[in-house]
């Protein structure tokens, strides 16, 4: 596609037009969906159908809604603001000077965190694919330093949204086959599909507490730092116009609608597993789920899914969270000579420093988590997902503020009252998910 250059130096992508060109720019939203995914989805729907059959459907669905919304209001600010850049940390340094760095050093914590589970997970599912050959407890560490030692190749031999694009269209496709195929062969059942989008909360089972399992899908997935990273994912597709959010919504849209089709397809199968009275701790058991229903086919398809959800994750946390940090630092600690829509439109990925902190803190170290005797895939995501929810409702509230004034964005951009309506709701639902996930775990 071609694109053009801004004064700045940011290279902005002209906006498609027809069918065609709109489905051919999809891009930031796949990629997204894919980060999202072992974000807690995988794990969470998982045992949540396992534990609880349908009942806490509702929860995925809301915590959905509020992803779409709170990250819509996002992408509207780097689109269409009133100052020229293309960054939501300059939007959050506009408010309060600190803020920028004390988010992005949020993210690239909670990045290691995630980053700990996601390489554990695709590790085990790798070795799990390959027949599980030697060790079966030191297997997992060599085949989680083999998948590190190929992204860092894949990532830093090329620009990485480039890859990251590829990989994750790609993989969506294959987790939409392979995950549907399970659903519809071993089937559903619809009334009790619908009784599980009323609000309710069931008895805690399966060794894990039902409330930390719903603080876990919502503030999770409904809103975190993670959501932050679309904004690099938009600057690097070009789009940075009022004219682009047009595709900008509907490229979110396709990015939560894959989301939603995997977990439904993950949370049925688990649903009618016949698991009663076990208690899934670790991803074997969430595989037998499959095998014990339609055979080894379903084991195998199982692996397959957990390890693309995986491989396309943790490349485009590590690069998302470390832009994050880099871009925070940058809009917090700049002098006042600086221009903050140059800073919007530095180039961190060509730094030395932006790679080792990618490559050393994101990618090299957590594999440490993969050693024998570390907590399990399962009891890890739930726990790190449950406390990134603490920093969802400071997040939400900038937000809020920077999209619905016009000292932040355009006139005609300024939220209307239906839609700072709901960004208060879903941050309610972000201080509501992270008072279950402190009172889950500690109390």
């Amino acid at each position: 596609m071609h694109m053009a250059a801004t004064e700045s130096g940011v290279r902005t992508a002209p906006v498609p037009e027809g069918f065609g060109g709109h489905l051919r720019s999809l891009g930031p939203g796949v990629v997204m969906a894919l980060a999202w995914m072992s974000a807690g989805d995988l794990v969470a729907s998982s045992v949540s159908g396992a534990d609880y059959g349908y009942v806490l459907i509702w929860a995925l669905v809301l915590s959905l809604l509020a992803r779409y919304v709170f990250v819509a209001a996002i992408a509207k600010y780097v689109l269409c603001n009133n100052s020229s850049s293309s960054s939501i940390m300059e939007g959050f340094a506009r408010i309060w000077r600190p803020l920028p760095f004390i988010v992005g050093l949020c993210a690239f914590i909670l990045g290691f965190g995630y980053a700990t589970y996601i390489l554990k997970g695709a590790g085990t599912a790798f070795y799990a694919l390959i027949g599980r050959p030697g060790d079966s407890e030191w297997g997992v560490f060599l085949s989680v330093a083999g998948l590190v030692a190929v992204t860092l190749v894949l990532l830093f031999t090329r620009r990485q949204y480039a890859t990251l694009e590829f990989t994750a269209r790609a993989a969506a496709v294959i987790l939409l086959g392979s995950f549907g195929a399970v659903a519809l062969i071993q089937g559903f059942d619809p009334v009790a599909f619908v009784e599980g989008l009323a609000f309710q909360v069931p008895e805690s089972k399966g060794g894990i507490e039902s409330l930390v399992i719903v603080a876990a899908l919502i503030g999770g997935v409904g809103g975190s730092t993670t959501n932050l990273m679309y904004n690099y994912f938009l600057q690097d597709k070009g789009w940075l116009t009022p004219g682009h959010r047009r595709i900008q919504l509907i490229d979110l849209f396709v990015g939560i609608m894959v989301i939603l089709l995997i977990n439904l397809a993950i949370w049925v199968t688990a649903a009618e597993a016949d698991v009663a009275g076990s208690a899934i701790d670790d991803v074997d058991a969430l595989a037998m789920l499959l095998g014990n229903t339609i055979g080894q086919i379903g084991e195998v398809l199982f692996w397959i899914g957990l390890f693309f959800i995986t491989f396309t994750t943790f490349p485009a946390y590590s690069y998302g969270q470390t832009k994050l940090l880099m871009d925070g630092a940058a809009h917090t600690f700049r002098s006042r000579a600086d221009d903050p829509d140059e800073l919007s439109s530095a180039d961190y990925e060509k730094r030395a420093s932006f790679r080792w902190l990618q490559g050393g803190f994101l990618l090299v170290l957590p594999v440490m988590f993969s050693i024998p005797a570390m907590p399990s895939f399962v009891e890890l995501t739930i726990f790190v997902n449950a406390l990134a929810a603490v920093a969802a409702p400071v997040i939400i509230l900038a937000v809020i503020i920077l999209t619905s004034s016009s000292r932040f964005v355009l006139p005609a951009y300024v939220n209307r009252w239906w839609t700072t309506a709901a960004l208060v709701v879903v941050g309610g639902i972000g201080i509501w998910a992270s008072y279950q996930a402190i009172a889950g775990i500690f109390f």
